[in-house]
């Protein structure tokens, strides 16, 4: 997982840097805050920063510095408590486009499996993967490969031998499984290394099984599954999603949507999956989405296919090239980033330090000071991207001397 992983290395230094910063948010400006805005459904109310309590002048800065061509993203959103308070587009990209989101379909894929198991579809996220792939003739197959459940496959546990750390290498599994023909099989045949549940590695395609259980259990495509059960409630009307060879929409990534629709599907894990008087997710999914029932890292966990921060109450979906759905609980913000940029200040961490927690009246000074003393932080943390982190952490602090 090279490029998406960059970006989950971002999450993990926000989380080593920004969360002591946390505890004594502020709101940007006086005044009451505003009560949650009507259903966006067929389109979104918008408010200025200061009627949601937000600093304009730091928002502002953040549009003005994405407009020049140093940096160069496709959009950047913010809602707070419903409320669309920044829809900017750059460079040549329209909104009305549909935009790659790449990993962050995983995040996306995800709550159709709840959705799946609400509407007795399946049965339990308990229930053995190869319930669903009996048709297949499975290679290493032993009691812990029977063992692999649907949670497994959510929480990137199922300890299957697999590699996904650079997506130029030769061996990268993720590039093997979409070389074959049928990459079910592929992934089904792979070797179990570690117990189940007992290692995170992220793997595509443990997501992909879930694309193809959804399909098998539901008698439709999981695009015609979402299309039914998700996308339709919440207004979002245009997509595509590809497919394998075989036909089942890739669970890993080639989900495209509209950046208001992304912030859509972030508001309504926002509200607890309820949209409009309607369950369309089970609360208790939400819930498991954002508790980390992984660590990854001592500060950043892994839930139901959204990464997520603990300590701060965040979680977070990520895709290579800087997409991202960021969900922030307490406040009531989701930000909305999409893009085709490796650039360090895309990344949904810088976003968050150097524009929307100090929006919300986190010390600018305070967060550069934690980021000058972050590589006795990276010691801590450990583990064989450290270097490359700490890599990353110098062209941070380079960005805040500008």
């Amino acid at each position: 997982m090279n490029m998406d992983r960059r970006s989950c290395l971002s999450a993990i230094v926000f989380a080593f840097l920004l969360i002591p910063q946390i505890a004594p948010v502020r709101t940007g400006s006086a005044g009451p805050l505003l009560g949650y805005a009507p259903w966006p459904t067929h389109s979104w109310m918008r408010a200025s920063p200061k009627e949601v309590n937000l600093n304009s002048t730091i928002l502002q800065n953040m549009v003005e510095y994405f407009s020049t061509d140093e940096i160069t993203i496709d959009s950047l959103i913010v809602v707070r408590r419903g409320y669309l308070v920044v829809e900017e587009y750059f460079s040549h990209y329209a909104g009305n486009d549909l935009h790659h989101l790449f990993s962050v379909t995983k995040s996306i894929l995800s709550p159709l499996v709840g959705i799946a198991e609400d509407r007795d579809f399946i049965d339990s996220v308990n229930a053995s993967m190869l319930a669903f792939f009996q048709d297949k003739e499975i290679e290493s197959l032993d009691d812990e490969k029977k063992a692999v459940t649907i949670a497994h496959l959510l929480r990137m546990t199922a300890g299957l031998d697999w590699s996904e750390e650079y997506y130029t290498a030769e061996l990268n599994d993720y590039n093997r499984m979409i070389r074959s023909e049928d990459w079910i099989q592929y992934v089904i045949n792979k070797e179990v290394v570690n117990p189940p549940g007992s290692v995170f590695q992220y793997n595509s395609g443990l997501s992909h099984l879930l694309s193809a259980i959804i399909q098998t259990s539901s008698n439709m495509t999981t695009a015609a599954f979402a299309d039914r059960y998700l996308f339709e409630p919440l207004g979002i009307e245009d997509y595509k999603w590809g497919t394998d060879p075989r036909g089942i929409n890739e669970g890993g990534s080639k989900l495209k949507l509209k950046p208001l629709d992304m912030a859509k599907i972030g508001y309504l894990f926002l509200r607890g999956g309820l949209w409009d008087g309607v369950q369309i997710i089970p609360q208790n999914w939400i819930q498991e989405t954002s508790t980390t029932l992984v660590k990854v890292n001592e500060k950043v966990g892994y839930s139901l296919h959204w990464w997520t921060l603990p300590e701060l109450n965040a979680y977070f979906a990520l895709g290579w090239g800087s997409q991202g759905i960021i969900v922030l609980p307490d406040a009531g913000i989701v930000t909305v980033i999409t893009a085709a940029t490796l650039h360090e200040s895309a990344d949904a961490e810088n976003i968050l330090c150097r524009w929307i927690l100090p929006s919300l009246g986190i010390n600018k000074a305070q967060t550069r000071m934690h980021l000058r003393f972050s590589p006795a932080l990276l010691i801590l943390a450990g583990g064989p991207f450290a270097l490359i982190v700490l890599v990353h952490i110098w062209d941070q602090k380079r960005l805040w001397e500008d």
